[in-house]
């Protein structure tokens, strides 16, 4: 995050009224940074003022609009950010330091003095004699430069916080010259879309994996459903209104002589619930409802709790009917389940047949051929590392060794990871040059410094800015469609 110098000169305001809202309330809360409240006359002043330096002469567009709109946001929590790290203490600012920025860095303004000028020129002797003989103006010059000083004196110190090791800039220099180019054929399962189960390899395969479902203190209920109506017709209300009727007629009878006597009285028919426990959330056939969960769990058998209106528009009577000790999730329940786990193992099982087959009938020479002939997928590798991720494959530690140990023009040995297999051809080869980290150690140790110290500044910012208190109602205000995401 920098802040620019235009933060701290700007002085000229810009009539743009179609970049901002209508005529909002002046006092209006825009936005707030810590201690540092925005109303909507502050920030659009503010604002207007950023455009006339960044935009002038421009005619904007509702994209720049918001793009300035966020850059200006963003330097204004970022001066709070720095500010804040300032008065706390994480750097001091002398004085002696500052009547050596403004000898060294003298403000583009001043240049345009012409007392400080000789021959049209600027020049520095005059300027120094003058912040001697005239100690007003030279405090006014260290009052205009002393927030970007500290400014920059802060994002340097953060950054000198850290400093790369040499040998460790070598050791990944080393690795990233290490790498390679190749083809993968992936023998990938989930292409095998023609490959299904039927009714009987669903139901088999949840008997081989019952006891992944065996629960213990289940709990059921015995229902009367009243089916409310599926669309907003005309006799949809009566329907509503008749099961209303009926449910509360059900539901006081079953209170006096319980719940099957009472539906057999009535001419109602009965339906169970699959057993659930009490850390279900979702009880099967009925649906999310954690207060009949609860219900059935403190109270016992024969228990009645309230009518039951379902998010589904069905009204439900019910009584707590049975318990167990154990129990397994039925098997209608995990049916779909069951068919997506069914299926996929099968498809990894006919995959490895199959690439078992494709290895023992195919020369290496024709891999590449009988892979695309088959429908395989085959896929460019235009960079392999000792550790990146292989897209769009995934990451693979086995295959990127392989591949790094395989000579160009050489297949790997097959990989297999969670029953995907792969087959690299290396294409080119290419391993570090000592000489040529030599000859560039200078740049790429001063490279390595700058990638480091900048993380580390982004790293110490986002999270002071994760502390910070910010309320952002700009879009209230403006057309912000493409907020800043950090």
């Amino acid at each position: 995050m920098r802040i620019r110098k235009s933060m701290l000169a700007l002085v000229l305001f810009v009539a743009t009224a179609a970049l901002f809202a209508a005529s909002p309330d002046p006092k209006a809360l825009v936005a707030k940074v810590g201690t540092r409240s925005y109303n909507y006359k502050a920030f659009n002043d503010g604002f207007k003022a950023y455009l006339q330096y960044h935009a002038k002469g421009k005619v904007l567009t509702q994209q720049d609009s918001v793009r300035y709109n966020n850059q200006y946001w963003e330097e204004l929590v970022g001066m709070y950010i720095y500010d804040q790290a300032i008065q706390n203490g994480k750097i001091k600012v002398t004085d002696a330091e500052l009547e050596a920025e403004i000898k060294k860095n003298v403000p583009a303004g001043v240049k345009q003095i012409k007392d400080f000028q000789t021959n049209g020129k600027f020049d520095q002797k005059k300027y120094e004699k003058g912040l001697q003989e005239h100690p007003d103006f030279k405090k006014e010059v260290i009052g205009f430069s002393r927030d970007m000083y500290a400014y920059n004196k802060l994002l340097k110190t953060i950054k000198n916080e850290v400093t790369p090791n040499p040998d460790s800039v070598k050791a990944d220099w080393l690795k990233k010259q290490n790498k390679a180019e190749a083809t993968v054929i992936w023998f990938d399962y989930n292409k095998l879309k023609s490959v299904t189960v039927t009714e009987d390899e669903t139901k088999a395969y949840y008997d081989e994996h019952k006891d992944e479902f065996k629960r213990e203190n289940g709990k059921g209920y015995l229902l009367a459903r009243f089916k409310g109506a599926l669309s907003k017709s005309d006799d949809a209300e009566t329907i509503a209104k008749d099961n209303k009727n009926k449910s509360t007629a059900l539901y006081n009878r079953a209170k006096e002589i319980g719940l099957a006597a009472a539906a057999k009285e009535m001419d109602i028919t009965l339906e169970e619930s699959p057993l659930f426990n009490a850390q279900d959330e979702i009880i099967p056939l009925i649906g999310r409802a954690a207060n009949l969960v609860s219900f059935a769990f403190a109270n016992p058998i024969g228990a009645i709790p309230e009518i039951f209106y379902a998010p589904t528009g069905d009204i439900l009577v019910l009584e707590i009917d049975r318990e167990a000790k154990d129990y397994y999730i039925d098997y209608e329940i995990k049916k779909q389940e069951m068919n997506i786990r069914a299926t996929r193992t099968k498809r990894m099982y006919t995959m490895d047949l199959f690439q078992q087959d494709f290895l023992k009938n195919c020369k290496p020479e024709d891999y590449l051929e009988e892979a695309r002939k088959d429908s395989l997928s085959v896929v460019d590798l235009p960079e392999v590392l000792s550790d990146n991720e292989l897209k769009p494959l995934s990451k693979i530690p086995d295959l990127n060794k392989a591949i790094l140990d395989t000579p160009v023009g050489g297949w790997t040995p097959l990989i297999e990871k969670d029953k995907q297999w792969y087959l690299a051809k290396v294409n080119k080869r290419s391993t570090p040059d000592l000489k040529v980290w030599e000859k560039d150690k200078k740049k790429l140790l001063e490279d390595a410094k700058t990638e480091m110290q900048q993380d580390h500044l982004n790293k110490w910012y986002l999270e002071q800015r994760n502390k910070t208190e910010i309320i952002d109602n700009r879009h209230e205000f403006y057309p912000i469609r493409q907020m800043i995401k950090l």
